[in-house]
């Protein structure tokens, strides 16, 4: 079970995290966002040592501005979180980075939104993955789940992440739900004691529930 602990912001905190047996952590570079890294955080955390895939969440970025973070937040994966194209995705792609493309799920899902990414999945193996997330105006943060069962459908290729509203009390529900590409979940606000503070011990006991530890 693949774990991504999205919404980091506190030196502390991120250090702690750091510790814990997870696969990536998500810096989010978003300002509307309530756990904005800033221009002064991002140098700060630019000085920690980062031993985890290094996740920076973006919304309708330029690709300059995205290419200015990487080497100062030791990125590994970008994350794309708005209404960016194939296109774009696949620029960084060629930047020997890894992608995750958030897709926002509502009352149904949009077969074709999914299709269209598909082919990105084929060509870049083990570098681009979805993410389903939770829709809402503000692109994500809703900390609401959506209708799992949405994705009864899915038979893409492209792996992806489960994402919005998960809580400590989702642990079953998890572990229950099935499907081949499905690699594991974004955690964030249901794990947070402040926007931006993680629950350590919440996540630590969570993913060792998960994972049958």
């Amino acid at each position: 079970m693949m774990i991504k602990v999205c919404g980091m912001r506190e030196l502390d905190n991120i250090q702690e995290l750091q510790q814990l047996d997870l696969d990536f952590m998500g810096l989010i570079r978003y300002p509307k966002s309530k756990r904005f890294v800033n221009h002064q955080r991002k140098q700060e955390i630019g000085q920690l040592q980062m031993n985890k895939g290094t996740v920076g969440v973006y919304v309708n970025e330029s690709l300059e501005n995205i290419l200015k973070d990487i080497i100062p937040l030791q990125l590994d994966v970008i994350q794309l979180h708005g209404d960016e194209d194939v296109a774009f995705a696949k620029a960084i792609l060629e930047l020997d980075l890894k992608v995750f493309k958030a897709i926002s799920m509502g009352t149904e899902m949009d077969m074709n939104r999914v299709k269209e990414w598909s082919n990105l999945g084929q060509r870049y193996p083990g570098k681009f993955f979805l993410l389903f997330d939770t829709a809402t105006p503000e692109y994500g943060g809703s900390g609401k789940k959506f209708d799992w069962s949405l994705l009864a459908d899915y038979n893409g290729k492209v792996p992806f992440l489960l994402s919005g509203g998960l809580s400590p009390d989702d642990v079953e529900a998890v572990k229950a739900f099935k499907n081949e590409m499905f690699l594991g979940v974004d955690l964030n606000s249901g794990f947070e004691l402040a926007p931006g503070v993680k629950d350590i011990e919440a996540i630590k006991s969570f993913i060792k529930q998960v994972r049958d530890e």
